[in-house]
């Protein structure tokens, strides 16, 4: 029944595909997978074929050998690549500021991070500039030091519960898996301290990038069909847990169900935040060049429905 009423939905909202094309999807698991699970749970009713990858490489390749229609992924990835060739075009946004600080102690706001050890993840990556233009906002009496010694979130977690005197850097839905490991766990949210310091109300992560000869049909009913997944995702947590478990994600029902409660899952198309994007890509600019490829993206990097 629940796989009936799911298809009923996609059907009643948007309706499927109008041919009989398999479209091909790439995301990384993690929040981008997640937010996107119930249009892979029913990718072979509405012609999709989903495919999901841990690491940057896989979604480079893709980039780089127009290997497939949609791409989920970093959207300073997306820009550097546009850069250097890539055909691909930011369309759309899905998941948001997914940083936190953890700590065995607690920690109410930057001010607990006095004189800490931060062990994080991400160097020369949006990661590095987020965590230290949010930890250069506060006037230390003695400033916290940060390695960037794990290569991952996961990493991350591991330094931390071998260590409980550490500050980890994690993200979702990492840091709700770490939660459930330790007795002592306190988490301040970095999205809310860059909303004090930039004025922002989030920082975007993973966006969608569309092949450039799809139709703009095509790129309607897939975002279309996205922005479902991601309101289906927001209001049923418990069921797209359980879904994602089914479809061996590598995180419990129960770490997916309560990482969605994050609310770091929001659909927004370009169109509609095209100047806040641009913004964040002249911080990153300022901040490394190289990172989204020496130069601010031009107009034809997005597309407008």
């Amino acid at each position: 029944m629940k796989k009936i009423l799911i298809i009923f939905l996609f059907v009643i909202l948007i309706g499927c595909q109008s041919n009989s094309n398999e479209y091909k999807v790439i995301v990384p698991n993690g929040m981008p997978s997640i937010a996107q699970s119930l249009v892979e749970y029913n990718q072979k009713e509405i012609n999709f074929s989903v495919e999901r990858v841990s690491g940057p490489q896989s979604l480079i390749a893709a980039f780089t050998s127009n290997s497939h229609d949609y791409i989920i992924a970093p959207i300073n990835l997306g820009a550097n690549l546009y850069q250097k060739g890539s055909s691909y075009r930011l369309a759309a946004i899905i998941t948001w500021g997914n940083l936190q600080f953890v700590s065995s102690n607690p920690i109410n706001d930057l001010s607990d991070l006095e004189a800490k050890e931060i062990v994080a993840f991400g160097e020369g990556t949006i990661n590095q500039m987020i965590i230290e233009m949010v930890l250069n906002s506060y006037d230390f009496n003695t400033k916290p030091t940060i390695s960037y010694q794990a290569s991952s979130t996961q990493e991350s977690m591991t330094r931390f519960l071998q260590d409980d005197s550490l500050v980890a850097v994690m993200a979702e839905p990492t840091t709700s898996i770490a939660k459930t490991m330790t007795e002592s766990f306190y988490r301040l949210d970095i999205a809310n301290i860059w909303l004090e310091i930039s004025g922002y109300d989030n920082f975007p992560q993973a966006g969608v990038f569309i092949k450039d000869d799809l139709s703009d049909y095509e790129v309607t009913s897939y975002l279309n069909n996205l922005e479902t997944s991601l309101s289906y995702s927001l209001a049923n947590p418990d069921i797209t847990g359980e879904n994602c478990e089914s479809m061996d994600y590598p995180f419990s029902a129960d770490i997916i169900s309560e990482s969605i409660n994050q609310n770091i899952i929001d659909f927004k198309l370009t169109s509609e935040i095209k100047p806040t994007i641009n913004d964040f890509y002249q911080m990153i600019y300022d901040f490394n060049p190289n990172l989204i490829g020496d130069k601010l993206p031009d107009d034809d990097f997005y597309w407008i429905e």
